[in-house]
């Protein structure tokens, strides 16, 4: 790994208030910086530049833009101190040599566009002003490309700086580290993005998303469902994972290549049922009761409103017995009723598809919004005993779901204890709606699969399990998440020494023994040296990228480090409330974005929740299809659009 110097400020303790009020400061107090500029012909030009001359550049006559005309004039006389007395000072050379080749291609540039030089620096470089001569002009704009690159050379040296996933090898100070420490600051990716390692299984199906209650499936679909399900009861921790799963059944063949993998933070653009879900789980059931200060003040960071937290409280958990899958197979192709007497195929309430036991299965158990898991139970079959009556009309419907929208289920359970296939089912401190603890189905792992229903055009249903949480303890966690998250490679030299013998990375997170630990770059699937760079550059680019518009104001926070201020105390107030606003801009536009997300979840699932209750098919009539005692005239399962209803017993 590569040792930095933690500090980039070596020569800036001298100038501990550098003047950029104006005219109130004297040209003997401005702070002067004497510097060579080499023109693109190769002239060496001695030059002198001060703060106000930096600062004239930036002010103008609009008022809104003055205080941010100081702030780039801080910046920018910060940058030119460490550029030429202070960490960079050897690299000045480069950005002299990339600027230089900058100027000399948008000359040629305006040649080919027949554009005179002075003319192009005006019209198409902006450099604009009055009574400038073109090689002022140029000069402009040199200084301008200048700060560009020295930007850049800066933004590069902070990241290798701060990247550094371990503490105890960190030689930055204490207060740098926990400042700007990209993975586990205080301002880090981690604490600040709150990642997510999953892994998901999409199986997509043909029923209309909005459809809460009627959607309507293809056979193919129900065998998928069920082939899913079977696969899930018989993953082990070898050879066939719920990643060898994803990799055989998932239809997201993107993430299915990478054993259905994501790294999801809160500002990852995934469908609310996938993302929101997790949240739901971890938030509400996984971590409710934690004493842990820093878990609870991550899952603040979900900014879940309290009327939706109300909401999904009373929704809850819905809870799928696996004997639905196996029905939902069973039933696959059951689209007529075959009469016992004559033998004859007869549709059923007018081929209403609504009513194929494949949909009602479908809709009752997998057509849910919310968060569900599946357990090892039987199916209840038998005829509804709960009613709604609608206000407006006076109908009464019946219906498996109760007020609160819950269904019952037989307390027998389908696979026997002892079993293979049982033994996926673990109690991860979930209760039924008797608050007793139930066991859900579980990767081979033991995380617990939460599955849940998509509310997109590529509508389906996700089956996603946890690899690693942010909100875990790191007290007792047995990988930590700097650690986890450690963008380094396990191994290097293509694998191998001099020797042939395997090569690892001594830089790697071990544990007490010195064993390499399971990571998000290792710990999914074995790969050569360039995989796991690969992976590793992942990382990397995370972390330097995640702040987005904020990472200026924190390379200007680090290169300033408070030593250069404007000399008048109102300027400088007016520069810190002017960083402070932009940040918090920044960051309200996300959660904003978030908490949006949340409402929108929210009004999905309360639609849901209404119409299930008085549109859900009972289960009966899946199980009785075409029986004249449910599907006759006035029986529980009949339907019809005929004028003269007392003409048909609903087969025909």
């Amino acid at each position: 790994m590569k040792k930095t110097t933690k500090s980039i400020i070596l020569g800036l303790t001298a100038f501990s208030s550098i003047a950029l009020s104006g005219c109130t400061v004297s040209q003997k107090e401005d702070f002067v910086i004497d510097y060579t500029y080499t023109t693109p012909s190769g002239q060496e030009v001695t030059t002198e530049i001060s703060a106000q001359d930096i600062l004239d550049r930036y002010l103008t006559n609009d008022a809104s833009t003055a205080t941010s005309a100081y702030y780039d004039a801080i910046y920018e006389v910060a940058l030119r101190e460490v550029f030429t007395n202070g960490r960079f000072k050897d690299q000045y050379a480069t950005v002299t040599s990339e600027v230089n080749i900058t100027i000399n291609q948008e000359k040629s540039k305006a040649d080919n566009a027949g554009t005179s030089w002075e003319d192009y620096l005006i019209n198409t470089l902006n450099i604009v002003g009055d009574n400038l001569s073109v090689e002022e002009r140029e000069h402009i704009y040199y200084l301008q490309q200048e700060v560009v690159e020295m930007k850049e050379i800066v933004s590069d040296e902070f990241y290798l700086t701060f990247s550094e996933w371990n503490p105890e090898e960190d030689t930055a100070s204490q207060d740098e580290v926990n400042e700007f420490n990209m993975v586990y600051g205080e301002n880090g990716y981690i604490n600040t993005k709150l990642p997510y390692h999953v892994r998901d299984i999409l199986i997509q199906v043909d029923a209309a998303a909005n459809n809460y209650s009627t959607g309507e499936i293809s056979s193919d679909d129900a065998t998928q469902i069920y082939n899913l399900l079977r696969s899930l009861v018989r993953t082990n921790d070898t050879t066939y994972t719920y990643g060898d799963v994803a990799r055989q059944l998932s239809d997201d063949t993107t993430s299915a290549e990478g054993l259905g993998e994501h790294l999801m933070d809160l500002d990852t653009s995934f469908i609310n049922e996938f993302k929101l879900g997790i949240y739901t789980y971890e938030s509400l059931y996984k971590y409710n009761e934690t004493n842990n200060t820093d878990t609870q003040s991550k899952i603040e960071k979900f900014l879940m409103p309290q009327n939706v937290q109300t909401n999904l409280e009373d929704i809850g958990i819905t809870y799928i017995p696996y004997e639905a899958g196996v029905k939902l197979y069973e039933y696959r192709n059951t689209e007529k009723y075959r009469d016992p007497v004559t033998g004859n195929e007869l549709t059923v309430n007018e081929g209403n598809a609504a009513y194929y036991p494949r949909n009602i299965y479908f809709n009752k158990y997998f057509n849910s919004h919310n968060i569900s898991f599946i357990v090892n139970r039987k199916v209840d079959s038998s005829d509804p005993t709960n009613s709604y009556t609608f206000t407006d009309s006076g109908a009464t419907v019946m219906s498996d779901l109760n007020e609160s929208g819950n269904y019952g289920m037989s307390s027998e359970v389908y696979f026997q204890e002892g079993t293979s296939e049982a033994n996926h089912f673990k109690d991860v401190g979930l209760k039924d709606d008797n608050g007793n603890p139930i066991e859900v189905l579980c990767d081979e792992k033991g995380n617990p699969i939460i599955v849940s229903r998509s509310e997109t055009s590529n509508a389906g249903i996700h089956f996603v399990v946890i690899e690693k949480s942010p909100l875990e303890d790191q007290e007792t966690a047995e990988v930590k998440l700097n650690e986890y998250y450690a963008p380094i490679s396990p191994i290097t030299q293509n694998g191998q020494d001099s020797s042939g013998n395997r090569y690892t990375n001594p830089d790697f997170p071990t544990d007490e023994n010195g064993n390499q630990l399971q990571t998000y770059v290792n710990g999914s699937l074995t790969m050569d040296v360039n995989g796991y760079n690969t992976r590793a550059q992942t990382l990397r680019s995370s972390y330097e990228s995640y702040t987005g518009d904020q990472k200026d104001f924190q390379l200007f926070q680090w290169v300033t480090e408070g030593n250069f201020k404007a000399s008048s105390q109102t300027v400088q107030e007016k520069v810190d409330q002017y960083i402070e606003s932009q940040m918090l801009t920044v960051e309200s536009s996300a959660d904003q974005t978030l908490i949006d997300s949340w409402n929108s979840y929210n009004e999905d699932l309360l639609a849901q929740e209404q119409n299930r209750l008085v549109g859900l098919i009972p289960e009966t009539c899946a199980v009785h299809f075409g029986e004249s005692e449910y599907y006759g005239v006035g029986g529980l399962c009949y339907y019809t659009t005929s004028l003269n209803p007392g003409s048909s017993n609903g087969n025909n």
